[in-house]
């Protein structure tokens, strides 16, 4: 299968069960150690961060497995530590879940341009007609 313009060899991935333990108790420097994996296997860092949530953790990662991809959910950011992976939460996610993720995702990224666009219309000395 091709990913991120990678060709990945199912072997060649880990594991959920594999990914679930390694995370178990862990932090953001843990699940950097799986993508430093990732990254000498296959020359590319094929883990996403997605922030946009509006679920019951701020954010997860997106990562490829033999079996499909996980959602890795964190729920707090420490300044000593970074992210506290939950890994009792991790799950596969399906083709209609990351569907979803999707959609949701695009509504926030053009709800947050439309924004942009009027602060610089703002910021240009414009007017914005949202604001009275």
């Amino acid at each position: 299968m091709k990913y991120m313009g990678v060709k990945l060899e199912k072997s060649k991935l880990m594991t959920q069960a594999y990914v679930t333990d390694c995370l178990q108790g862990a932090n953001y420097s843990d699940l950097q150690e799986l993508r430093d994996i990732y990254v000498e296997t296959f020359g590319n860092d094929l883990v996403w961060n997605y922030q946009c949530c509006g679920d019951f953790f701020p954010g997860f990662y997106l990562m490829p497995v033999q079996e499909g991809f996980l959602a890795i959910p964190y729920n707090a950011v420490e300044a000593d530590e970074c992210e506290q992976i939950v890994a009792e939460s991790i799950e596969l996610l399906s083709a209609a879940e990351l569907q979803f993720r999707l959609e949701r995702w695009e509504a926030y990224a053009n709800g947050l341009r439309s924004a942009m666009k009027e602060m610089i219309a703002i910021t240009n000395g414009g007017q914005c007609h949202a604001i009275t």
